[in-house]
């Protein structure tokens, strides 16, 4: 647990960083608050070979970001990678926070102009409004939000979806937008746009053999021996209107009664724990396509067309020889393609 006088004092070269770092001191001074009226909880995760220890204020917000990651929660006494702080006011009864930024200071998506560097990540996000920080020096990072009831569904199957496919990004793994299916000794991934089938068929697959990792969202690690994809929710969305092809779901969403444009959501944890897995080694990408009838085929693809459907999460990294920015996943997602059979199942 960090203490509210465990942040180091700044060296000499630390001083264009004093800003963000004492935002996240005082910021954080609230959890503690929380922390010793003995109102928060304590979950370690295992993503990939790095641990993160999410401590998180006990009633509606632990009930948000938990369940989606209970699949990567075991006892553990490493030293996490990164360790969040996440809270809201509502449930604590503790003051909003005030972000405190100019108008002129958010960027494209929220991110907080001079608190976003090699160092730091921190963005706010809007209806419903969500502060999100770390700081990859001390291995820190904040998750705030005014109401966690407020959530929407699609953020309670991939809890704090953004903050940790950034971490992610910046430690050298490779967020991406797909799912993943197959054997403890290989797999596909399932890439493609929205609304191709990636979710349909990664749901059929839990009536199967076969294991689980993703039906939207992962990351990506590379080895000598190849990539392999990592799950990090075990949760899945269909469109209502997909319900009956998957019996096996019957009653089991999150969200009986979907608004409009609502998918509905499923927690997998609970009934399907022997089908989900955390990695699976890729042999190869596959890209659906959803047809009217008839059989299912599946056709070999050029690497120049998978490519071009494979949505990753684009971090800007700055470089330190330079002051300049580069995009460093586009790179890795062309390796990652030219060096995987592509195939397209119609």
């Amino acid at each position: 647990m960090l203490r509210a006088d465990s942040a180091p004092m700044p060296s000499a070269s630390d001083n264009h960083h004093l800003l963000p770092a004492q935002y996240l001191d005082r910021t954080l001074q609230c959890f503690m608050t929380i922390a010793a009226n003995g109102v928060t909880s304590s979950h370690n995760l295992s993503l990939a070979d790095r641990a993160v220890r999410l401590e998180v204020s006990k009633g509606a917000m632990e009930k948000a970001l938990v369940p989606a990651l209970a699949h990567l929660v075991e006892p553990s006494n490493a030293e996490p990678d990164l360790t969040i702080y996440a809270w809201d006011s509502a449930g604590t009864g503790t003051p909003p926070i005030s972000p405190g930024w100019s108008g002129e200071q958010y960027r494209r998506d929220g991110l907080i102009s001079g608190f976003n560097d090699a160092r730091f990540h921190t963005a706010v996000q809007h209806d419903p409004l969500v502060v999100r920080m770390f700081d990859l020096k001390r291995k820190v990072g904040l998750y705030w939000t005014l109401s966690a009831i407020r959530i929407p569904v699609s953020d309670l199957g991939a809890p704090m979806r953004p903050m940790l496919h950034e971490w992610l990004s910046r430690i050298g793994f490779l967020a991406v937008h797909g799912g993943a299916v197959g054997f403890e000794d290989g797999g596909v991934f399932l890439a493609g746009v929205g609304g191709r089938g990636k979710s349909n068929i990664a749901l059929a697959c839990l009536r199967s053999n076969m294991h689980y990792a993703s039906d939207d969202f992962c990351f990506l690690s590379r080895t000598q021996s190849g990539w392999t994809a990592n799950s990090l929710f075990c949760s899945g969305k269909i469109a209502a209107s997909d319900l009956m092809r998957h019996p096996h779901l019957r009653d089991m969403e999150v969200n009986p009664n979907p608004q409009a444009g609502e998918k509905a959501l499923f927690l997998l944890n609970q009934s399907f724990a022997e089908r989900l897995i955390r990695s699976i080694p890729l042999k190869a990408i596959v890209l659906p396509r959803v047809i009217g009838s008839g059989p299912s085929s599946i056709l070999p693809l050029k690497p120049a067309i998978a490519y071009r459907e494979i949505t990753i999460r684009r971090v800007a990294i700055r470089c330190r020889k330079s002051r300049n920015w580069f995009r460093v996943c586009p790179a890795m997602k062309s390796r990652w393609a030219d060096q995987s059979p592509m195939y397209r199942r119609f």
